[in-house]
């Protein structure tokens, strides 16, 4: 069966998704301090996330981290028999892993540790600092919180679905856009096969044109 083309947030609609985000964190800052309530604190939280996500090719998973289960699989050598799988226990990303413009991320999926790129523009963007990195990383915020906010906020500004790994796939097409090498893109994103990686090509078939233009 051959692979679902993915369906990536856009450079322009994550801008508008991160506006909107930080009109509705201004709703929570307490008008004689400045300062954020308990609510404002969680809206950064979700904005911290979704910057990683889209601007560093973060999982969620390696986000907030993920604590690894064991499950019964079939063996496909043998029908018949079980085989137990244990997935990865992924920590969160703190901010002792924020090197100058890298993130260092450790055990992510498949157990791989890799270098993404610290998307600081994006933080400034959204009044984000690094020592409001120290304050709030590692983040105190559940998986399902951060994609129920996500799906909101998509269809509230963009009118249409959306949920928290398409800011993932967002940061690998715009890679692709921009025409950057695919074994680049590979390695921030931490697929194991270039193959998964060039999805983004076919999600860009402006490239694919524009190349063959230059040829013929």
């Amino acid at each position: 069966m051959p692979r679902k083309l993915p369906q990536p947030v856009t450079k322009e609609e994550f801008e508008k998704l991160l506006e909107q985000a930080k009109k509705d964190r201004e709703q929570y800052r307490k008008k004689r301090s400045k300062k954020l309530t308990p609510r404002g604190i969680r809206m950064n939280h979700y904005i911290i996330a979704m910057v990683l996500g889209f601007g560093a090719g973060m999982r969620i998973s390696e986000i907030i981290g993920y604590q690894g289960t064991s499950r019964k699989r079939k063996d496909k050598k043998d029908p018949n028999s079980e085989v137990i799988v244990k997935d990865t226990n992924i920590p969160p990303i703190t901010f002792n892993r924020i090197e100058n413009n890298m993130i260092r991320i450790i055990a992510g999926k498949g157990g791989k540790d890799r270098i993404t790129l610290l998307p600081a523009k994006y933080f400034r963007s959204a009044g984000i600092t690094r020592n409001d990195l120290e304050k709030n990383l590692p983040l105190i915020v559940s998986r399902r919180a951060i994609q129920h906010y996500t799906e909101k906020l998509g269809q509230r500004v963009l009118k249409k679905q959306i949920s928290f790994h398409k800011l993932r796939h967002g940061f690998g097409s715009t890679l692709a856009g921009a025409n950057r090498p695919l074994h680049e893109i590979q390695m921030l994103m931490g697929h194991s096969d270039i193959s998964t990686t060039g999805i983004y090509l076919h999600a860009n078939p402006q490239l694919a044109i524009k190349g063959a233009e230059e040829v013929f």
